[in-house]
């Protein structure tokens, strides 16, 4: 990915030095090149002589003016301000004063995720929903480990949790930030916007938080599980559009529900990629054989289209398969490996440390991204 080629102007010089550092600790550094002045003179002479090798200019009010004449189609001029405006007469603008994360996540969005613009991903993220028809066959597991292996890889990933009741994230190092408004938040405005027949206005950045242990954005989960048991089919797509149309990300991970109802349902159709988790046990191929039989019977036409975009992977592998599959439609594309210390208690955040799990997560990944799948060994 090109980054985005920036120039801070700003008339105090104890505001540049936090601002470089913490570009250059966070993962904006593959997201950003910053080049930052706080004499006018210099800022000027540097927007004259760049042509068009600048992305944008983010700015105090004086700033801006003294390069208006010198501003050129494509080059997004953002206005540095201290009143809560988000938008100036005329331009853009954000908060001076703000956690930098959501103020650089709020910049990157505008210069490649506004409207009319591709994004920063030059398109729409490869959506990645995470499901099994049975619970407790490892669904969660997963999807926190390709969300952090794509990070890992360099790919932007948002985790979005979906379950009714979900696992916990892994809490080595996480502190939520102060005020963050999270997920019901979210689901709020949206609704508000929607009745009001017009897009949410605020970014991303003002609800969702970086996960340091994942590498990747997600949300603050609900207080109240009825912010979620109300969520119908319409809400959950919207939700899922709105994140992937921020332009931000590679990839969005989408850890759902088994019980089918309007937020699954939502999710297996929107979906370019569906991993779909089972276990070698007899209960679990029998389950999910009946759920595929169903779909088949009454949404032949959906049936059709998930199957073909559903990479079955068999989690909690041993080395050899027992359980005989129940159906010919479902072929397995992916084994996982069984690790048994973590079945001795261990905390979730612990989890994402397995080289044998991660060496079957990157061929997961290779399968889901057109890559080919690594050959593997599968008895049975």
């Amino acid at each position: 990915m090109v980054p985005i080629k920036l120039v801070l102007a700003v008339q105090e010089e104890e505001y540049i030095d936090p601002f470089l550092r913490y570009v250059h600790a966070s993962e904006f550094d593959r997201r950003l090149v910053v080049t930052a002045f706080s004499r006018k003179e210099a800022f000027t002479q540097y927007v004259a002589e760049s042509g068009g090798d600048l992305d944008a200019v983010l700015g105090d009010p004086a700033y801006l003016e003294a390069v208006e004449s010198l501003t050129r189609p494509g080059l997004c001029c953002i206005e540095l301000g201290a009143d809560g405006a988000t938008q100036a007469s005329g331009g853009l603008r954000v908060e001076k004063y703000q956690p930098l994360h959501q103020l650089l996540a709020s910049v990157v969005e505008l210069v490649r995720g506004g409207p009319g613009k591709q994004g920063l991903t030059g398109g729409q993220p490869q959506i990645i929903g995470v499901y099994s028809t049975v619970g407790g066959c490892g669904k969660t597991t997963v999807a926190l480990h390709l969300a952090r292996q794509l990070a890992t890889e360099g790919g932007k990933v948002f985790y979005l949790s979906l379950e009714t009741i979900g696992s916990e994230l892994p809490v080595a190092g996480q502190s939520l930030r102060e005020g963050q408004s999270g997920f019901a938040r979210l689901l709020y405005d949206l609704k508000a916007a929607d009745d009001r027949r017009e897009a949410l206005r605020f970014p991303i950045s003002a609800y969702a938080y970086r996960h340091p242990v994942l590498q990747g954005d997600t949300l603050a989960p609900p207080d109240n599980l009825n912010e979620l048991l109300e969520m119908e089919r319409k809400d959950t797509a919207e939700l899922i559009e709105y994140i992937a149309g921020s332009g931000l990300y590679d990839s969005l991970i989408v850890d759902m529900d088994s019980f089918p109802d309007g937020r699954t349902d939502a999710v297996l159709e929107r979906a370019d990629r569906v991993v779909w988790i089972v276990t070698d046990d007899w209960g679990v191929m029998r389950k999910t054989g009946g759920w595929l039989a169903h779909l088949e019977r009454t949404r032949p036409e959906f049936y059709r289209s998930l199957l073909e975009k559903t990479r079955f992977a068999l989690n909690r592998y041993t080395g050899k398969r027992l359980a005989d599959l129940p159906r010919p439609d479902l072929r397995l594309q992916a084994t996982l490996s069984f690790i048994p210390a973590w079945n001795q208690g261990s905390r979730q955040g612990e989890l994402l440390h397995s080289p044998l799990y991660q060496r079957d997560i990157i061929r997961l990944c290779h399968e889901l991204y057109g890559e080919g799948p690594i050959p593997m060994a599968l008895e049975g």
